[in-house]
């Protein structure tokens, strides 16, 4: 067993009665309070819930709570695993003027300033129902009426002073988000936790001390309040059935020992209506398996006039949430080559072959659920073959008018030698007039080219400037996608 200095730690012998449904009011707030602690469970969900019907509550444990005394100006009085917070306190509430929090120690400490080792209150509640390793649990249950959307959503953050000495030590605290059945255990040898159907995390996340990923625990995201570490301010959501009732039940304990507090910010319990696939919580990997983000529909990419910059409308496919989608983007511009004559007289012209170019690079930045831009900065080879294909259109009428210059020359220069024919004797008329056909042949070829390059010409000035391909990728995740944009003349 791990020993500590608490700012307030109360070793008591609680007599609890598992099951038991605690009602008793929560005491009124001392002027200035920020937290006020109390096991009133309808008070509790009253203040987390935000866009759902309440119509009941209780908390399975029933902890001999002290109650603040109003009546007088010192601070923490109270004693209990539950409270409500009344001011800002790290990030929360996130909706109204109120949020609930939940603890495996004192709600009342959460507020204190974090100016030691360590805070908590041991209830000396062990051998739960959970497991034999697990101590000071607490489960809120908030009844709920009918849904008014296809998903259940709330707000929270898990707070630890287990954080960061005992992180991956076997002292794993953790949160619980389950709906409309209550079911968890923990294995006292490997600390492994089973709760079905827990969507506080996503798929392989944990809410924890341990937690990975999205819920990876922090200093800074604690900042404002007692505790040591803090995940970020998480979105938990799971489906729903619209028109029917649910149940929510939030779990918080100790693993492994009874002391080191560890808390739950929860608000704004809500029904939304989410696209297919999005209703879920935030996994190890939030982008399952993807780069995150999608070409916006309906859009295409912009060059700025200078040609510096490429921007790309892109939307996030995770549902709206505190994890952006951050991108790096390498991108290559593809167009048509020079007109290529053919050698052999009497053939069409081609074009040449498509030509690659290495394109820019950039970064960005899209929050979840929502959409913005990716901004690729161009590169001087970038810019030129750009600038290649604005001219396209312009230099084809120039070698049209090339080739026509040349078919006039080729006209002009056979006509002349059928003259010198007419004068010439017999051998020397037949060698001009050999010469005059092979020139008229070069003319009819090179018109044909003409009309072709002419042709050819309207043809590009209707089509697309290029086509950028762009290789997206989400460096959490390490995948990569290549996106195909064409950029318009």
């Amino acid at each position: 067993m791990r020993s500590t200095m608490f700012k307030r730690h109360r070793a008591r012998a609680a007599a609890v009665g598992a099951g038991a449904i605690a009602l008793s009011v929560l005491s009124a707030a001392p002027v200035g309070a920020t937290v006020v602690s109390g096991d009133d469970a309808t008070a509790l969900a009253t203040a987390i819930v935000g866009g759902a019907p309440l119509t009941g509550a209780a908390l399975s444990v029933d902890y001999p709570c002290v109650a603040d005394d109003p009546t007088t100006t010192t601070t923490d009085e109270g004693v209990c695993p539950t409270g409500v917070g009344t001011t800002p306190m790290a990030g929360f509430p996130t909706n109204g003027s109120t949020f609930g929090i939940i603890t495996s120690g004192n709600a009342a400490l959460a507020d204190d300033p974090n100016d030691d080792s360590g805070a908590g209150e041991n209830w000396s509640v062990s051998a739960t129902s959970i497991g034999p390793g697990v101590y000071d649990n607490q489960t809120l249950r908030i009844d709920l009426g009918a849904a008014t959307g296809n998903c259940l959503a709330f707000d929270f953050k898990f707070l630890s002073e287990e954080y960061p000495e005992y992180v991956n030590s076997g002292y794993n605290d953790a949160f619980i988000a389950q709906l409309n059945t209550l079911a968890v255990t923990a294995d006292p040898t490997t600390q492994t936790v089973s709760a079905p159907g827990n969507f506080a995390a996503g798929a392989g996340d944990v809410i924890s001390v341990d937690g990975a990923g999205p819920s990876a625990m922090t200093a800074e995201q604690a900042a404002g309040s007692t505790y040591d570490g803090s995940t970020l301010p998480l979105v938990a959501r799971t489906p729903v059935v619209p028109g029917a009732t649910n149940t929510l039940y939030l779990t918080i304990f100790d693993q492994g020992d009874g002391i080191l507090d560890s808390a739950a910010f929860v608000d704004n319990l809500r029904y939304e209506t989410q696209p297919a696939g999005l209703c879920k919580s935030l996994a190890v990997d939030p982008f399952e398996g993807t780069t995150g983000v999608v070409l916006t529909p309906g859009t295409t990419g912009t060059l700025s006039p200078d040609l510096s910059t490429f921007t790309i409308p892109v939307t996030s496919n995770l549902p709206t949430g505190p994890i952006p989608t951050n991108l790096t983007a390498v991108g290559s511009f593809v167009n048509w080559g020079d007109v290529v004559p053919r050698t052999k007289a009497g053939t069409s012209p081609r074009m040449a072959k498509k030509a690659t170019t290495p394109f820019g690079s950039g970064t960005a930045s899209i929050p979840a659920g929502g959409s913005g831009n990716l901004v690729l900065a161009t590169t001087p080879t970038g810019v030129a073959a750009i600038q290649a294909a604005q001219a396209q259109p312009a230099t084809l009428l120039a070698q049209a008018k090339q080739a026509t210059a040349k078919a006039k020359k080729y006209t002009k220069k056979a006509k002349k030698l059928k003259k010198k024919a007419k004068k010439a004797s017999a051998p020397k008329a037949k060698k001009l007039l050999k010469k005059a056909k092979k020139l008229k042949k070069k003319a009819k070829s090179a018109r044909k080219l003409a009309t072709s390059l002419t042709a050819q010409s309207k043809a590009v000035a209707a089509t697309p400037l290029g086509t950028a391909v762009v290789t997206v990728t989400n460096p959490s995740n390490a995948k990569s996608e290549v996106l195909r944009i064409q950029i318009p003349r």
